[in-house]
């Protein structure tokens, strides 16, 4: 089959995305994409055919800004999807994220190719854009008006013939808020590293910048508030100031709205002993890095957001057999109770009382890592990452 993928972004690091293809491609099918050109430059691709939209990253932002009461960016995006379908006579179109299903549906019916829409959900987004300090903060929440996804939502999903979420819990939740969903057109497909990709960048032997006698606990992703890893700082703080010695690498870029917040705290006198932050590195480093740390922090906040997946970074500590601290987010808790591969808090004194357990329990720790390394391998050889698949098998052309 020609299948279609649109992605609002530039393609090039969405590493979900380019799993997703590859393994669509070992299937046989012929992969189109369609993404954002910002004016910079970008690799090419041998295997596949990728149509860049080219905008300035600022107009962009402020038609997202806008999105919610205004048609511009679906528009946008409508005009570009039928080019896209008419061009490449696609057999199927694959769209990312709710916010463009509307577009998609529309682009298809401007084609006049009647082809099945798979929309692929990476998040909770109402959720998820009522968490985001951009939309929720100031003037941009008049404007924004967040809350209007959750009554758009079942719209937006309606639109789609098929989806794909994180979690069987992501799943539920929305079978049970949307009746007229049908369980055999969702399917799961967990946020699990390419472990092939993981297998070569361990042959090529990357060596990092970095080195720590003591224990060290490890975030890599994103840092903001709504991940948890701000509000963990006082408490890391907190912890150095009676005595316990460990070290903490923070791995990921800030969110603009936090990173004043963010830098008053690693400035204290003890963090900039005892915490390093590299604002970006290639995840080709990443398995360099899992052999240099000692403790995987997940710190999510609580709500349907992280409610609805487990975060990629579980499973990239799984695949460095590292224990896992995380937060009693539904799906993440549940990999992690049925996997016996990290321990969970809810409050500042078990965060506490964990952390000094894996600290000073190295046989704990190993158990906890050959646990979780044990469960990804088998969660690959179930294929839970190419479920996703059966969407395209299953249709008659």
């Amino acid at each position: 089959m020609n299948i279609g993928v649109v992605v609002d972004n530039e393609f090039d690091h969405d590493h979900r995305v380019q799993k997703e293809i590859r393994l669509l491609q070992e299937d046989g099918h012929t992969i189109f994409v369609l993404c954002f050109d910002f004016k910079k430059t970008y690799k090419t691709y041998s295997d596949l055919k990728v149509k860049r939209v080219t905008i300035h990253r600022k107009f962009r932002d402020l038609f997202v800004l806008l999105s919610t009461n205004f048609g511009f960016y679906e528009r946008l995006w409508q005009k570009h999807i039928a080019e896209f379908i008419t061009e490449n006579k696609l057999d199927a179109l694959h769209v990312h994220d709710l916010y463009l299903a509307k577009a998609a549906k529309k682009g298809i019916q401007k084609s006049e190719r009647n082809i099945p829409l798979t929309l692929d959900l990476h998040e909770n987004y109402p959720a998820a854009i009522n968490s985001y300090q951009w939309a929720i903060k100031g003037w941009r929440k008049h404007v924004v008006q967040p809350e209007k996804w959750y009554k758009k939502e079942g719209e937006y999903l309606n639109y789609a013939d098929d989806l794909v979420v994180l979690s069987n819990s992501f799943k539920q939740d929305l079978m049970e808020r949307f009746p007229f969903l049908k369980s055999d057109a969702i399917y799961v497909h967990p946020n699990m590293p390419d472990f092939d990709s993981f297998q070569a960048f361990e042959k090529n032997e990357f060596s990092v910048d970095f080195e720590s006698e003591q224990p060290t606990l490890f975030y890599f992703g994103v840092v903001a508030k709504r991940r948890g890893i701000i509000d963990l700082l006082p408490w890391i703080i907190q912890l150095l100031e009676n005595g316990n010695k460990f070290h903490t690498l923070i791995i990921g870029p800030i969110d603009k709205a936090d990173k004043n917040q963010f830098y008053t705290y690693i400035n204290h006198p003890l963090l900039k002993q005892h915490l390093t932050y590299i604002p970006w590195a290639d995840v080709k480093y990443l398995p360099a890095y899992l052999k240099k740390i000692t403790i995987g922090l997940a710190p999510f906040e609580i709500n349907a957001q992280h409610d609805s997946g487990v975060a990629n970074k579980l499973f990239q500590y799984m695949y460095g057999e590292i224990p896992i601290l995380a937060t009693k987010c539904k799906a993440q808790q549940e990999l992690i109770e049925t996997s016996a591969c990290g321990l969970l808090y809810d409050t500042q004194e078990e965060f506490n009382t964990a952390l000094k357990h894996l600290i000073e329990n190295e046989s704990l720790r190993q158990t906890l890592g050959a646990n979780g390394k044990k469960k990804l391998l088998e969660l690959y050889r179930n294929k839970a990452d190419r479920a996703f698949l059966g969407i395209y098998d299953s249709k008659k052309y």
